[in-house]
């Protein structure tokens, strides 16, 4: 039966190009278009192999599309993707228009291609196959979730909170359909901050200025924390697959301040950017914050920091089935061991993590550039993918009673 879901998959190589290159010519950048154009497109393609759809949401314009093998029963298997992209960027960079879905040297270019449109067109495929091959889910369904607003911040907050507060979501496993053949376990944090120097304006001719003895420029205090933070020394983390990782602050991403070239600014904003190992959490970062802050606050120069977003590092249960199923799976489809690592980025993955679903954080068609120029699947990588989450959801099935 393996051997059949597998050649069936090869021989639906054409048509997963030609549905991958369909979505891939619908806008969906997050912000800009509202996500329902691409939920109706998957929906469409879903119905038409076959398989049972559902499209909720707490906004009707953003909804999430819910595909099943089957519309009731256990679910083994849950394969996710996001909905919208990230903007395109120069479209003078781009080899083809971003918004094409241009298939060109074995690979099919666009903004979303593995992040994660590639991805949803191959679990699409993966059930539908799953579903032409008798006794191959005896016990249990799988199951695709596409969540919008994942560009945002991946907080969740329309996707996997809103499914999971309507029992609209579970598994036994699941893959969040991102570009790679490496089975991601989890990922580091993110901490994102709003800082703010206070200063006094005064006029840049001044001779109070010149004297120092009135006035304080809130850029160049903003400017002094920035390169403190900057220069903060963090340890390699000791925790199993972080070793490669230490926690990293990006102090001044964004920066704005001033209101004119001849008034000393009495006010500075700048964005902070911190991705962490398990040995930093919230608590341990903000004493970090508050001691840059303290030395260098001044009597006329004032810090305050403000939380913007606040994802945990995660790693799943190594032990769980899915990931031993993978261990035998990606050597029979690609003839190569998967690596068992943590991503560097962080992902939705930690939502289903945190709800007790063990869950392989990026697996999917291989491709590169996301988030840049010029981004593309590979149509090899996109078969395969499809044939690993199909023997990876037949296997599954088989743990559940």
């Amino acid at each position: 039966m393996e051997e059949t879901l597998v050649k069936m998959l090869e021989a639906d190589r054409a048509a997963m190009v030609e549905c991958c290159a369909r979505l891939l010519r619908v806008p969906s950048v997050n912000g800009v278009h509202p996500e329902i154009a691409i939920a109706q497109a998957i929906a469409e393609e879903a119905r038409t192999l076959g398989l049972h759809v559902q499209l909720v949401g707490a906004d009707a314009q953003r909804p999430n599309v819910i595909v099943s093998t089957r519309a009731e029963g256990p679910t083994g298997l849950l394969l996710l993707g996001h909905l919208d992209t990230v903007p395109a960027g120069d479209e003078a960079r781009w080899r083809f228009p971003p918004f094409a879905g241009v298939v060109a040297d074995g690979r099919i270019y666009g903004r979303g291609a593995i992040d994660t449109k590639g991805g949803m067109t191959a679990a699409l495929y993966a059930l539908a196959a799953l579903t032409r091959v008798d006794g191959l889910l005896p016990n249990s369904r799988a199951q695709l979730i596409c969540v919008p607003d994942e560009e945002s911040g991946a907080t969740g907050t329309l996707g996997v909170k809103y499914l999971h507060a309507q029992e609209l979501l579970g598994g036994l496993g699941a893959i969040y359909a991102y570009s790679g053949a490496q089975v991601t376990l989890g990922h580091r944090g993110v901490l994102r901050y709003r800082l703010t120097c206070t200063g006094d304006a005064i006029h840049t001719g001044a001779h109070e200025w010149q004297e120092q003895t009135a006035g304080a420029n809130a850029v160049a205090g903003m400017a002094r924390l920035i390169v403190a933070l900057a220069h903060m020394a963090t340890s390699y983390s000791k925790h199993k697959y972080f070793e490669r990782f230490r926690t990293v602050i990006t102090a001044g991403t964004v920066i704005s301040g001033g209101t004119a070239i001849n008034i000393v600014p009495d006010h500075c904003e700048a964005l902070l950017d911190i991705r962490t190992t398990p040995e930093y959490d919230r608590a341990a970062i903000e004493v970090l914050l508050m001691n840059a802050q303290a030395a260098a606050t001044t009597e006329r120069l004032r810090f305050e920091f403000a939380l913007l977003n606040e994802i945990p590092a995660v790693i799943s249960d190594e032990s769980a089935p899915i990931f031993t199923i993978l261990d035998d799976v990606i050597p029979l489809i690609t003839g190569h061991a998967a690596e068992r690592v943590v991503a560097g980025p962080a992902n939705e993955g930690y939502l289903l993590i945190e709800r007790g679903i063990p869950t392989v954080c990026g697996l999917g068609p291989t491709g590169a550039n996301a988030h840049a120029a010029n981004e593309y699947a590979e149509i090899d990588g996109l078969v395969q993918a499809a044939q690993i989450f199909a023997l990876c959801g037949a296997r599954l099935s088989l743990q559940i009673r």
